[in-house]
């Protein structure tokens, strides 16, 4: 049975006193908390020697991981530097240094030529968190940013987004093929983005199964699970498939 979320007849004022209801509703309402959706800007490289993307492919990637871990849709990434870097290998004469599209293939070329990508990813998201005084004091000093932006880009819309208050729980997300339709190439994603990406949005990892390697390329689909502040009644990733 869904526990209800209590509501004050005093709306935002009550909704914020959440904590101080009667001891009835309080019970009706454990583990929700009024939740708000506010912006984040996220910042990391990513770097690896096997699992290259171009950068389309990574920002769509980024997205579908954020999306299911509660992002709202309209989350913005860019991303730069998507080109793979040849390192030169000392060892090897001048001709095979450089270009390893001039020399015979050698199935060995992975391990052996040093190729990276480092990519700059940049993320601006709106993500659940809970609705306390200084979350709200917070968004509503932006209040005067959002006016310009309204005004420079001519869309009203920007200027109205206030904060809007929802009944939220901390619920459990899996992250996995039959969820999100992760691939093997994507262990070395997950793996640099909890401590960059996941730490700034406080999304909890509870388990993981990460098989990377960085000098060649997973053969397992990573599956990892995750505690993140989630809608009350919104369906996480997966959810249909197991009813």
């Amino acid at each position: 049975m869904r526990r209800r979320f209590c509501r004050s007849t005093s709306g935002l004022a009550g909704l914020l006193a959440a904590g101080s209801l009667t001891l009835g509703c309080a019970a009706a309402a454990q583990e929700q908390v009024p939740a708000v959706y506010k912006m984040h800007e996220v910042r990391f490289i990513y770097r690896s020697f096997v699992n290259q993307y171009d950068c389309g492919e990574l920002r769509n990637h980024v997205s579908v991981i954020l999306r299911a871990m509660g992002a709202r849709d309209d989350i913005k990434v860019r991303v730069s530097d998507c080109e793979v870097f040849i390192f030169a290998d000392e060892n090897s004469p001048q001709w095979d240094r450089w270009s390893r599209y001039d020399r015979p293939p050698d199935r060995f070329d992975r391990f052996r030529d040093g190729r990276t990508q480092m990519s700059s990813v940049r993320v601006e998201l709106m993500f659940p968190i809970e609705a306390t005084p200084e979350v709200l004091a917070e968004i509503d000093k932006d209040k005067s940013r959002r006016e310009l932006v309204s005004r420079v880009t001519g869309n009203p819309l920007v200027a109205l987004n206030d904060p809007a208050i929802f009944p939220a729980q901390r619920r459990q997300v899996t992250l996995s093929r039959k969820t999100i339709r992760l691939g093997p190439e994507d262990c070395e994603l997950l793996e640099q983005m909890i401590p960059t990406v996941f730490r700034t949005l406080h999304v909890k990892v509870i388990s993981r199964q990460l098989s990377c390697d960085p000098h060649q390329r997973s053969q397992f689909t990573p599956t990892l699970v995750v505690e993140t502040l989630w809608p009350v009644g919104a369906a996480v990733p997966g959810e249909k498939e197991k009813k």
